[in-house]
């Protein structure tokens, strides 16, 4: 069948925004194509790899290094782009852009956290948690979320199904944590995108992490729920191995007609049209797409009349530790391990002027790939390291802890001097930790450290980090109603173009200390609204000049 030419809507992009909104629309009838740089991973790929931290080996492999750094067992993994064809470079000591090039981007390995902000976390937006409630619940029912009614008013309530059981180091947590008598502290269920229902063709088989990638499609993506439904649909096509280089202006006018793509494979341009474009391809990859677009009307980027583009790049600054708690050394397992992070802990921080700020994360305890436990027993002798590997398996904890991101204008995306093997131009981050967040870091650290002294640790390997590790990149194309202030208006459409959509991380403002995926599934269901209401009542953008 040749591949179409034209159609209603183009959604660059297939992760948490991109996804939900190509099924919206497609059941709705319209014509849509969905565009990915990276290709289809195989529908067994995550059967196929090597689970994480078996009992058979205790996390003790040939590659094994010691002491090992926490961080490279969520970090280090192959689907990782790092520069190349990427968005951009991967330069040492700076900030570093997580990209998996592939159908379902970053939720290939998203753990599923699937919390909503709150009513205050909206005071910077042009919207209002009211007029995004109602697309919350409808994601949360599209995706399947697990958790727990908690009547918290910074932590909104959704639908939900069971939760697994909490295990031994979770009780000890949630202990600690009620120990420490602090009423705005919380140690609750998770709220995860994992279907935990066990009469589900798609259950939770219980890996005791979900980072490395589900085998059995527990926890959302686009591929495992939503692509089914629609991939045979004659008003629907994936087109993966597409790389978008730019947008393509209709002459004289503030639309734009399509897009040009490169073939990945051959290299070559390729042009498709439709009347309405939709950017979801992430907070640093969308801005690229936009300052590649430049044009005699727009010669600093299409979306960028106002300077606006790219600026204000967030990520949430993180604490993380990892301890053992002595209690449970030398003890089995006769418990479901789950899916790792079964806890989500909130409390508020105190900075040195007095300031106080809310931050939330997780509480991990499950079988890790990479034995960072044993990191201070660095002289011990191999067959020590086994027996204290053996010994303690079960007995690791590792909180992690996520602030609010700051929106600082010096931290930006802006065109880079590098290019890709096509000539496509990437972009570059500058981005440094203002005092402010190395001042929440500290704090939340110190939190942590209390908890887990409450819940028995040993000793602690502590690390904060914010240099894009939190992988929750927002506000390069910020909403607003002010096009002076932000880029794309509270229908997600860019101030300066009549039919250019952006539905991804960029939008959000200001990013919370919440995990944002939630919010911009919802957003990807509120503008599909949207876009379903604009082709039911032929309400045509009546275009203005382009110079107008």
């Amino acid at each position: 069948m040749a591949k179409a030419t034209h159609c209603d809507v183009i959604v660059v992009g297939t992760g948490a925004g991109g996804g939900m909104l190509a099924y919206e629309l497609a059941k709705a009838g319209l014509n849509v194509v969905s565009l990915e740089q990276g290709g289809r991973l195989a529908d067994d790929h995550f059967k196929r790899v090597d689970p994480p931290g078996t009992q058979l080996d205790f996390g003790i492999r040939a590659n094994t290094v010691w002491p090992a750094e926490p961080h490279d067992s969520l970090f280090v993994h192959p689907l990782f782009e790092k520069g190349g064809d990427g968005s951009t470079g991967w330069p040492d000591n700076n900030f570093h852009h997580y990209q998996i090039l592939a159908v379902n981007g970053l939720q290939n390995l998203w753990n599923g956290v699937s919390v909503r902000f709150s009513a205050r976390d909206f005071r910077d937006w042009p919207i209002s948690y009211s007029d995004l409630a109602p697309h919350y619940e409808a994601v949360e029912r599209r995706i399947v979320v697990c958790g727990t009614q908690e009547n918290l008013e910074e932590l909104p309530d959704g639908v939900y199904v069971p939760p697994k059981p909490l295990r031994p180091a979770d009780v000890m947590i949630v202990d600690a944590v009620n120990a420490m008598d602090e009423p705005y502290s919380h140690a609750i269920p998770n709220r995860k995108a994992i279907d935990t229902r066990p009469d589900s063709p798609n259950a939770c088989v219980s890996t005791g992490i979900c980072t490395s990638g589900c085998p059995t499609g527990a926890v959302y993506k686009f591929t495992a729920r939503l692509l089914p439904e629609i991939e045979t649909l004659p008003n629907y096509e994936l087109r993966s191995g597409t790389k978008v280089v730019r947008l393509l202006r209709e002459p004289g006018t503030k639309r734009v007609m399509g897009v040009e793509y490169r073939d990945m494979a051959t290299g070559e341009a390729r042009v498709l049209t439709a009347d309405h474009v939709v950017l979801a391809a992430g907070a640093i990859e969308s801005p690229r797409i936009l300052f590649n677009s430049a044009d005699d009307a727009a010669p600093e980027g299409m979306g960028n009349t106002t300077g606006q583009l790219g600026l204000r790049l967030q990520d949430n600054p993180k604490a993380v530790l990892s301890t053992s708690l002595w209690k449970l050394w030398g003890k089995g397992r006769d418990f479901d391990i789950g899916y790792g992070d079964l806890l989500i802990l909130m409390s508020r921080g105190t900075l040195p002027d007095g300031e106080e700020f809310p931050f939330i994360g997780h509480a991990i305890h499950g079988v890790p790939d990479i034995p960072h436990y044993l990191a201070g027993m660095k002289r011990f002798p191999p067959f020590m390291k086994e027996r204290l590997a053996r010994f303690m398996f079960h007995s690791y904890v590792t909180l992690g802890l996520f602030c609010a991101g700051e929106p600082t204008p010096a931290n930006r995306v802006r065109p880079g001097a590098t290019r890709d093997r096509f000539g496509v131009r990437h972009v570059a981050v500058d981005f440094s930790a203002t005092p402010r967040a190395e001042a929440m870091m500290e704090a939340m650290n110190g939190w942590g450290r209390q908890v887990l002294r409450h819940a028995g640790a040993t000793s602690i390997y502590p690390s904060r980090d914010n240099t894009g590790t939190g992988i929750h990149y927002a506000g390069t194309t910020a909403t607003t109603a002010d096009p002076e202030r932000g880029v794309v208006d509270a229908d997600l459409k860019l101030h300066d173009l009549d039919n250019v959509y952006v539905c991804d991380g960029g939008v959000i403002p200001v990013l919370p200390d919440k995990h944002l995926t939630l919010t911009i599934m919802a957003l990807a269901h509120r503008l599909a609204g949207h876009l379903v209401e604009k082709a039911r009542t032929g309400a045509a953008v009546q275009s203005e000049p382009a110079h107008a």
